[in-house]
């Protein structure tokens, strides 16, 4: 049916939602002990979305909210690595900035580069952690475990986590945009001061 002429803005959106109601087979549905339920609406509008692991790494992180962007960007392999602009159609080197040995792209860059493998290292050894660096997909799920527990030491190899991600990502941009790259025991000893700054 079409919606009528003369109706009001308000009007006209109560009237193109009316197939809302008729798909849910009236309001009934979102009614509880009397009161409509916004809530009701809203899952029925929105369905449940796929679950991540990642979820709790991201959302319940202490770490600053742009080192937790840019996590939320790389587990979802969304950060503008050189290999995803070669194939935006970039003319670019697509050679790591930090170790000049591999072509860059996330896996490479989170942890193989042994720069950020170095600054990684120290990281763990800083948190009392003796283990060889895993790949990166291997580092997010310690990671993500990590982040369901609430013990203080948990809590702190996340953060630990999110900070280096995000310190990396901007000595990769420094390198890029301007030739610059700090020294690994700088890199560890900022990583480690905000560490201990959101830990408070």
């Amino acid at each position: 049916m079409p919606i009528p002429n003369g109706l009001t803005w308000s009007l006209r959106k109560i009237w193109h939602n009316r197939e809302v109601f008729l798909q849910a087979n009236g309001v009934d549905q979102f009614v509880q002990a009397g009161k409509f339920r916004i809530q009701k609406m809203y899952k029925f509008l929105h369905p449940v979305g796929a679950q991540v692991g990642w979820k709790r790494l991201i959302c319940n992180s202490h770490a600053s909210p742009k080192s937790t962007f840019i996590v939320w960007l790389a587990v979802q392999n969304r950060l503008a690595t050189k290999d995803r602009l070669i194939r935006w159609q970039l003319s670019i080197d697509g050679t790591c900035g930090l170790c000049q040995l591999a072509s860059e792209n996330l896996e490479h860059l989170f942890f193989s580069c042994s720069y950020s493998q170095e600054i990684w290292n120290q990281v763990l050894l800083s948190l009392g952690v003796t283990r060889t660096v895993l790949p990166w997909h291997e580092e997010v799920q310690i990671a993500v475990k990590k982040s369901r527990s609430k013990q203080k030491q948990a809590c702190k190899y996340s953060i630990a986590f999110i900070e280096s991600v995000y310190c990396i990502w901007l000595q990769r941009n420094a390198k890029v945009f301007r030739d610059h790259v700090d020294p690994i025991k700088t890199v560890v000893s900022n990583i480690m001061f905000n560490v201990e700054c959101r830990c408070q």
